[in-house]
């Protein structure tokens, strides 16, 4: 797989992750719970939490009109230390995997 460059040479960069919600009160308690700390935006359209270059976001896709179907729209994965995979599935029905490499 290659990565698209544009005219001056820069690669694309993966700046936000975002899942469909459709309680986005309900969303942001389980992910303020799960990370462990509080949203950087909070409101009812869009709101995100902020990690290392790359934003997790949650839209509630209803407030543009537009039709969703929720539950897995995205497979966000997030690294943990020690050897570890599991999933679980978040308040709107989405797929959450967690994992770690052994040894790094």
């Amino acid at each position: 797989m290659s990565i698209k460059q544009d005219e001056t040479g820069r690669r694309m960069e993966l700046s936000t992750v975002y899942v469909s919600v459709e309680d986005m009160d309900r969303a942001l308690d389980f992910y303020a719970e799960l990370f462990g700390t509080a949203p950087t935006q909070a409101d009812d359209r869009f709101s995100m939490f902020a990690f290392d270059g790359v934003d997790f976001g949650l839209y509630d896709a209803s407030h543009d009109g537009g039709a969703v179907e929720f539950g897995d729209s995205c497979v966000p994965n997030f690294e943990v230390d020690g050897y570890r995979c599991f999933h679980f599935r978040d308040t709107e029905g989405n797929r959450i995997e967690i994992f770690s490499h052994d040894g790094e």
